[in-house]
Order: structure tokens, then sequence, then C-alpha cells
């Protein structure tokens, strides 16, 4: 219910602030120029790319698209067992095309057929999906978890195998975020409660945690974790929960399992989401005091625009095969050049 709300929190445009662009073009900065926009009038909340170069977006309510510049396709409660109010968290693709959505529950879709599982008809332990990765051998982990119940979940199509703090080393419930490394080790983003934050590293059957004292600050509350091309966690820190304007604190992070960066946009921002790209550049979308959009970090500096789309919020950004970035928002997606 937080994520949900908090969605819409960020949609409320905040007119009164007077605000003007940082958005920096500086020559080899990323292509930060959004000039394509599609499915105009539509909720994104998460992106996902096939081999085909199909896009897969979920969304709030208004059931999953596949899209491609020839054909847009809309599944929901006239043409799929997708109900009307479902709301989809993540969307991930395997080796062989199947789809996979994270939501009340984990749905497959192959191309021909969906195929949900919940609670009622599987070992999963809650019906709240918020994250997937898939690794190289298509086995699905994804999160199964609210607070102080569930955990995560693998499923190598077959085999189901529940992991809580009952069964496993796992510290606490609630994961928050999954992602898969280079090496196919599992990461972890847990945190239950405020300033008490965990990182787990699954290699096979051994199990590493880091803490606070590893990562070597106390972060405030995890948001999503990505990996870039040197296998480090890049990480988004949620301070949502937070009643302050202003947290000291960092909003990102990047730990490479020794050492950590730790990253600040500026005073107000708020990140909603966190993604990589093939360059290493961390693309963030975000909500600040005087609007939401997006923030991306080259290295050095961060190149900011809260502006452009304060009336429609920026929710989830991916890069697709082509290289280019979708930016996927409150009504519609933005593409670069």
């Amino acid at each position: 219910m937080r994520k949900i709300a908090f969605i819409l929190i960020i949609l409320i445009p905040l007119y009164s602030c007077e605000k003007t662009s940082h958005i920096d073009r500086t020559p080899g900065n990323p292509n930060t120029s959004f000039k394509l926009k599609i499915l105009e009038g539509y909720f994104v909340t998460s992106l996902a790319f096939d081999s085909k170069g199909n896009a897969w977006i979920g969304t709030f309510k208004q059931g999953l698209i596949k899209y491609n510049p020839q054909e847009t396709v809309v599944y929901n409660s006239t043409n799929s067992l997708l109900q009307s109010d479902l709301v989809i968290w993540d969307i991930a693709v395997d080796s062989k095309d199947n789809v996979w959505i994270g939501c009340d529950g984990i749905i497959k879709y192959d191309g021909n057929k969906f195929t949900q599982y919940n609670t009622s008809n599987s070992p999963i332990p809650e019906d709240f999906v918020s994250s997937i990765a898939i690794d190289s051998k298509d086995n699905v982990w994804f999160t199964s978890c609210r607070f102080k119940e569930g955990g995560f979940v693998k499923f190598d199509g077959t085999s189901w195998k529940v992991y809580t703090p009952d069964n496993s080393d796992l510290p606490v419930n609630s994961v928050k975020s999954i992602a898969i490394d280079n090496y196919d080790n599992v990461w972890l983003a847990l945190s239950e409660i405020v300033k008490t934050s965990y990182l787990i590293k699954i290699s096979g059957t051994s199990w590493k945690t880091y803490t606070s004292e590893d990562l070597g600050f106390v972060p405030y509350y995890f948001g999503n974790i990505d990996i870039n091309s040197q296998n480090k966690i890049c990480g988004a820190i949620d301070y949502s929960y937070s009643s302050l304007w202003v947290n000291p604190g960092p909003q990102a992070f990047v730990f490479d399992g020794h050492n950590t960066e730790q990253l600040r946009i500026n005073d107000m921002a708020h990140i909603i989401s966190l993604t990589v790209d093939n360059e290493d550049n961390l693309w963030c979308a975000i909500s600040t005091g005087y609007g939401n959009g997006y923030a991306v970090y080259n290295g050095e500096l961060w190149i900011v625009d809260d502006s452009t789309y304060r009336e429609s919020s920026v929710i989830t950004i991916k890069q697709a095969n082509d290289k280019r970035i979708w930016l996927g928002t409150g009504d519609g997606i933005y593409i670069n050049d």
C-alpha cells in the first residue's frame, strides 16, 4: 500500500514552487534529449524488453502492453486473466522470451497463455511481488513479502524454493529488491524498519550479509538495486518514510563488496527508481520539492531535469536493446534520440 500511495503522491503537481531547469547538455554527457513520446494516457510502472525488441510495459490498472513500432497490444481483463485493478510492479524477460510479471503474485506469459502463481496454487508466501530477477539458467528470483511476512522465492520452472527468516539466513522478511550480477550471484536489498538495512550476496549455497558497518554508512531505507558493468551494486536510498524535506544522507550508492561511494543529487531529491545503462550511467526517477523527473549520474556529475515531467512524473527508467533510454511516466513513455 505504501508504494501505491507514494506513486499517487508524486503525481500531484507542485505549482506553488518556482523552478528553473537544471538540464546540462554538455557534449559527452548522457543523451537527455527525449523528443519521442508514445502511449500517451498510460500510467507506466515498469518496463522490460525481449530479444526481438518488443517492449513489455506494466501499468497502474491499465493492463500489460506489448509495444513495437509496428503494433501495440494491450492485455487486460477483456482478453487475458489480468484483472482490471491489477498493478504491475515489475517485469522481467527470460532467455526464451517468457515474460514474468510481478503483481499480486507472479504471472508468466509465454506468448500464448498467461499462467498465474499465487498463495492459492503455489508455495509463494505472500501475494505481493515487487521485484524480479532472472539468472543465466532462467531461474526466476522474486520478492514475495510484506512487513514481517514472507521473504523471496526461487522458481526454476518446476520447483519452488521459498526463503524466509525461519528457514534461511535472511535477517528480516522485507526484501525490497533483487538483482543478479555478472557472475550469477544473487543480491538482495533488505529494509524492514528505517536505519536498519542489509545487503545479501548469495553465491550458490553461500550467503554473505553486509550491514551498515560494511557499507560505511547507515542507509535510511533501501529502494531498488541494479548492477553495473564492473559488477558493482548500485542502489537507491528511499526517504519516503521521512517527514523531512531535506535528508542529509546519501540518496544513492555504489558498492564493490568492500568500498562504498555515497552519492547525493541535491538536497530535495527522493529516488523513486534506479537503473544503470550500458555505459554505467546511473539513471534515477526522482521526486523533489520543485517537481518530478529524472537525474542521471555519469560518474562525475549529476544532470537533473525536475521540470519537464512535472505534471506526469517519471516512475521508471530502462534502457532498450538499441541503447535508447525509455522514461516511463504517469502519462506515457518518452524515448531519447
